[in-house]
């Protein structure tokens, strides 16, 4: 059961760092730094991702 865990684990982190660099993309962030983020920190980074406003032209 352990494996099975890690692995469930591993996947869930890979989908964090995916939609947490899509996002970032999308609002003018850096995706880079918002996938490692996404995966170190899976879901406070994809709720503080969500919550940050449009990164604004100057």
């Amino acid at each position: 059961m352990n494996a099975f865990s890690s692995i469930i684990g591993l996947i869930v982190a890979i989908i964090c760092a995916i939609v947490c660099r899509n996002i970032a993309a999308g609002k003018g962030r850096g995706p880079t730094l918002w996938a490692i983020l996404g995966f170190l920190f899976s879901i406070i980074a994809l709720i503080v991702i969500l919550i940050l406003p449009r990164k604004s032209a100057i």
